[in-house]
């Protein structure tokens, strides 16, 4: 689920959902809208439709419907809520906040937006204590520079300056992994298109993950979840492989990286004489 779906518009959104849940009068004005239906409860309504939009809430959930084929997940129970994935939930949510659809006023009444708003806002929650992934801008630096500094003290401002190098660079990519307080991991990659060893070619390079860190108390399987959007972001990229590199006797970061489904190409050991 994408971060900018705001907590206080799905907090906001479900009580305004229990309230007509809770009231057969309203619900009577849902199931009969536009026959004596108070203005209040019209633009209260409005209001709705209005914080859906407003809040970013509208642009996630029609994405997930593009990239769904335009189809949302037929909803009928909270069990099948709950085992939705968090695209399925966005795309029936778009289908019923269509602001010209009747559907909108059918979710009000049969509790399945409730159901819908309700489980999306358990997920974000959950993400927030435990960490979710995004993309990262150059609103991020300061941030990238106190978890870089907070890794290896001394190293904040060179970590500013090879970050800003990167994200100027429209073949690289930062995804950063954020928890409730701040930035917890990165996740660097860029697109090559010298020799890769292992590699097959391909005129449009091939995604390279330069980075990976994360603090000593973010869960392990975040790791995993940085590297799923470094992958998606290469296939956007029209790369076919994602390679990396690991430096010998690191089996930590060897065991990271073979879950993640990378098999190892070659193993060479680098040399240096000063003149």
């Amino acid at each position: 689920m994408e971060e900018n779906i705001r907590l206080d518009w799905l907090e906001g959104s479900l009580a305004f959902l229990r309230e007509i849940l809770d009231s057969p009068e309203k619900l009577a004005w849902c199931r009969g809208f536009g026959s004596d239906v108070p203005q209040e409860f019209q633009e209260e309504v409005g209001e709705f439709l209005l914080g859906y939009r407003e809040s970013g809430a509208e642009k996630i959930c029609r994405d997930a419907l593009r990239g769904l084929g335009g189809e949302g997940l037929r909803l009928s129970s909270g069990e099948d809520v709950k085992s939705a994935s968090d695209a399925e939930l966005e795309s029936r949510l778009a289908g019923l906040m269509d602001g010209d659809s009747p559907f909108v006023l059918y979710g009000m009444s049969s509790g399945l937006l409730y159901d819908l708003l309700d489980e999306l806002l358990s997920r974000r929650k959950k993400e927030l204590r435990e960490g979710y992934v995004c993309r990262l801008d150059g609103s991020s630096l300061d941030e990238v520079a106190a978890l870089g500094e907070s890794l290896r003290p001394g190293s904040g401002e060179a970590v500013r300056r090879t970050f800003a190098l990167q994200l100027a660079d429209p073949k690289a990519a930062l995804f950063g992994c954020r928890r409730e307080d701040g930035l917890i991991g990165l996740a660097h990659a860029r697109i090559r298109t010298d020799y890769v060893e292992g590699a097959r070619e391909n005129e449009k390079g091939v995604a390279y993950l330069e980075g990976i860190y994360l603090k000593e108390d973010a869960a392990p399987e975040l790791s995993q979840k940085l590297i799923a959007a470094v992958s998606d972001w290469a296939r956007e990229m029209g790369c076919r492989e994602l390679a990396a590199d690991c430096e010998q006797g690191d089996d930590a970061g060897a065991a990271l990286r073979e879950a993640a489904g990378f098999k190892e190409t070659a193993r060479i050991i680098c040399y240096i004489k000063e003149l």
